[in-house]
């Protein structure tokens, strides 16, 4: 088998379960707490920040961080909404659960990143591509997209905890 199609069909047959585990766990009804919904998203923000600290970027090309912040903002914020927060009706606590669409948006997301990861491992010299460029581009993108989504949820069950009248 050619080395490159296993480079691909390895990382597709690890990601399948652990994607399927992960899928039926987001449409369970889980329980959040609302003092630590800020910690993901400061953790992320933290995170980026100091990978691209150690080596930081040069300004010219400063666009594609702009493109990759602005996009992971605008799907984090989406994502987020499309999270179903309720308060349980017997205890107050506040429950949330993933929809459909959150799923389709993380699956494209995985499928995205394989085949960007596919073709630019194909096409790199011919498209002139800068490795750490990419990399640092999609740490941003990653890392706001899911910031993003933690500081909504946060925000919306701080409304609805603020509206339930249980403890």
């Amino acid at each position: 088998m050619n080395p490159h199609t296993l480079s691909i069909v390895i990382p597709v047959l690890v990601i399948l379960p652990i994607l399927y585990f992960r899928l039926n766990r987001m449409m369970k009804p889980q329980r959040l707490k609302l003092k630590r919904l800020w910690l993901r998203p400061a953790i992320m923000i933290f995170a980026a920040g100091s990978l691209l600290a150690a080596s930081p970027p040069q300004l010219s090309d400063a666009v594609w961080f702009v493109l990759a912040a602005l996009a992971g903002i605008a799907g984090g914020w989406y994502w987020g909404k499309l999270t179903q927060l309720h308060v349980h009706a017997e205890d107050g606590t506040l429950m949330s659960s993933g929809s459909q669409a959150g799923m389709i948006v993380l699956v494209l997301l995985m499928i995205f990143r394989i085949g960007m990861r596919a073709g630019i491992g194909l096409e790199a010299a011919e498209l002139h591509v800068n490795a750490a460029l990419l990399t640092d581009v999609f740490i941003v993108f990653t890392a706001l997209l899911f910031a993003v989504q933690g500081l909504e949820i946060f925000l919306r069950a701080r409304r609805i905890m603020g509206q339930s009248s249980l403890p």
